[in-house]
């Protein structure tokens, strides 16, 4: 493992020691991007959402959506399916390892 991937590693199983969230940008996933999608789709007011969302206070769909607090995969997804829409995480395994081709 390369000393650049080691750090990266260490820092996120420090992070998960100590109860923090994992930061979905690590993985490359931008949650402010997918959230900057559903927005325009979400129609009523923040306490209707909130309930279409699978109860979300609606100082909770405030604070997500103005951007007070970092939002969470389950939150993000709770608002797609408030907007009528569905967030859809997908699963990628690893590339098959080539094995070095042999010589007859």
């Amino acid at each position: 493992m390369s000393p650049k991937k080691a750090k990266k590693t260490a820092k996120r199983a420090a992070i998960r020691a100590r109860g923090q969230r994992v930061d979905a940008t690590e993985f490359g996933i931008d949650l402010e991007a997918i959230l900057a999608e559903v927005r325009p789709h979400l129609e009523g007011t923040y306490d209707e959402i909130g309930q279409r969302a699978g109860s979300m206070t609606a100082q909770t769909v405030s604070n997500v959506l103005n951007g007070h607090n970092r939002a969470s995969l389950a939150s993000v997804a709770a608002l797609a399916h408030a907007s009528g829409g569905r967030l859809v995480v997908k699963y990628e395994p690893p590339s098959p390892k080539k094995e070095g081709r042999r010589k007859p």
